[in-house]
């Protein structure tokens, strides 16, 4: 069942297009993350679906039920929609318990979902104590147990993590996709961040300039980005200027066998998208080694070609080249995306 669906929706402040012809539909139990650099209008987006902003184009619906629209507006607090802050706003004069419990009636089974919550964000005990009294990452699992109390139809994040360090943002994400996944939540994240996106969402909708440029899910947008920027922003992708020649691919780091690119329908200059991972290096060769980092447990290698061109290379073997050495770079056969 599509729990979120939004058609042709468009946005504009003063004049100046925000958002232009959103369409992009959410199913029941899925996390959807809007994922793209700051002004792109994803926040503007998620205020359009809270209520925060007045729908000027366009329609929002709500398990096929017309939410919002031009001249239906209804406020927040009229909406089915759960919404956590970056900062998680909680009541400073409210408990824990309070705070989690305000926005459920006083029924009977009010007391079971609170005991349900807590036990899930793992705040036993932590019921009788102040806001003050918790730390960030605390904080924010109380903002978004009480987001989730009274059961929305939809949820919205708006970069809820970023206010925390990165060793507890990773630890926030995957308590907070277990806690959405297995109370079956329809939830939309906001985030620049593509790490978070990657760990977060089944889907992506990448936003650039007030469009969604791709939609699909986290393999399907590491694997075959529809864009350059796209592929740069969540594969690690790096740009590399080439010239398609019949059978070979002439770059500033050496000639390339037709066989490394994906799909070879193009020729002339094109740019082609590398993962740092997609290579092999050796010794010897017309590359010099500028720089060598350990990320992730994975020892890189700055490589400099023709033209001071760079590019990173992740090492897979026992050799290890020094700065300064002299190398080859060898693409994998279909590991590169060329783009016009």
């Amino acid at each position: 069942m599509v729990s979120l669906q939004i058609r042709n929706l468009s946005h504009a402040y003063d004049g100046n297009a925000a958002l232009s012809g959103i369409n992009l539909s959410v199913e029941q139990g899925e996390i959807v993350c809007l994922l793209g650099a700051s002004g792109c209008g994803k926040t503007t987006l998620l205020k359009l679906i809270a209520g925060l902003m007045a729908v000027q184009d366009g329609e929002i619906l709500v398990e096929g039920t017309l939410l919002a629209a031009d001249g239906t507006n209804p406020p927040p607090e009229k909406r089915p929609i759960g919404l956590v802050f970056q900062e998680g706003a909680l009541f400073p004069h409210m408990t824990v318990a309070q705070n989690v419990g305000f926005g459920i009636s006083n029924s009977e089974e009010s007391e079971s979902i609170l005991t349900d919550l807590f036990e899930h964000i793992g705040l036993n005990g932590f019921q009788h104590r102040y806001p003050h009294t918790l730390s960030g990452g605390q904080q924010q699992r109380v903002a978004l147990a009480r987001a989730i109390a009274p059961s929305p139809k939809v949820l919205l994040l708006d970069e809820p993590f970023a206010a925390v360090d990165i060793v507890l943002r990773r630890r926030l994400r995957e308590q907070t996709r277990r806690l959405l996944i297995e109370r079956n939540v329809t939830a939309i994240l906001v985030t620049h961040d593509p790490d978070e996106a990657m760990e977060m969402a089944d889907r992506i909708a990448v936003i650039e300039n007030g469009k969604i440029v791709q939609f699909g899910s986290p393999d399907e947008l590491y694997n075959n980005p529809a864009s350059l920027n796209v592929g740069k922003l969540l594969g690690e992708g790096q740009a590399v200027n080439s010239i398609i020649h019949d059978d070979k691919i002439i770059t500033s780091f050496g000639d390339w066998p037709i066989s490394v690119l994906k799909s070879t329908d193009l020729s002339g200059k094109t740019t082609l998208l590398c993962n740092p991972g997609n290579f092999d290096i050796s010794k010897g060769g017309d590359c010099e080694v500028i720089d060598i980092r350990l990320k992730a447990g994975v020892r890189r290698v700055l490589v400099r070609g023709k033209e001071l061109d760079t590019l990173w290379i992740d090492l897979k073997d026992d050799y290890v080249p020094t700065t300064s050495e002299k190398v080859t770079i060898s693409p994998a056969a279909e590991s590169a995306i060329a783009f016009e």
